[in-house]
């Protein structure tokens, strides 16, 4: 019953808001901060716990494929934690992603006029990797070896950048989820 009733709440939430995703209704960052919420609530681990292997009951439109593919089934219920984490920070985009800052205009000097005297440069000044200028990497700590250099970490950023996506790209993302997961793991409609 408890999988059932949430299964029913994350419908109720999709449900409600596709029509202000598709600009049908005027958006409403908080409606949809409070509707990944529901979906992050039945997803992830919390979904997961409610598919014992158990016999299926008549009224279930769970398949059996879902535990004979429990690591599919996982990382989907995973990937619908992850965009609806996603769609709680894309919410302050509305429909729009952000844009970019544009660069200043070659031949232009964003800083003319502006005094410099004051400030205090170092004698040295301090080196960063292409992937960490690029934000592909993160700054070790200031651990420096025997040639002085830094360390450089080399780990990429996990999943893609919500906050810098519009919400109804992200709720796509989480359609997307739903119908490969119902698909593959679902009966009936």
């Amino acid at each position: 019953m408890e999988r059932m009733m949430g299964m029913s709440a994350m419908r109720d939430v999709m449900r409600d808001l596709a029509p202000m995703m598709q600009g049908q209704v005027p958006f409403d960052g908080i409606t949809v901060q409070e509707a990944a919420a529901v979906l992050q609530s039945h997803a992830g681990d919390q979904m997961l716990a409610l598919f014992p292997e158990e016999p299926i009951p008549a009224s279930s439109f769970a398949k059996p494929e879902l535990w004979q593919k429990w690591d599919r089934f996982a990382a989907l219920s995973a990937e619908l934690k992850l965009y609806s984490e996603g769609l709680a920070v894309a919410a302050a985009n509305g429909l729009e992603a952000p844009v970019p800052m544009a660069a200043p205009e070659a031949g232009t000097d964003s800083m003319a006029g502006m005094d410099h005297s004051t400030m205090k440069m170092a004698t040295e000044p301090e080196k960063f990797s292409v992937a960490e200028l690029m934000g592909v990497s993160k700054r070790a700590a200031a651990a420096t070896g025997q040639s002085g250099e830094l360390a450089v970490a080399s780990d990429l950023p996990a999943g893609p950048q919500f906050a810098a996506m519009a919400a109804d790209d992200v709720f796509e993302r989480i359609s997307q989820t739903c119908a490969s997961c119902h698909s593959q793991f679902r009966n009936g409609n």
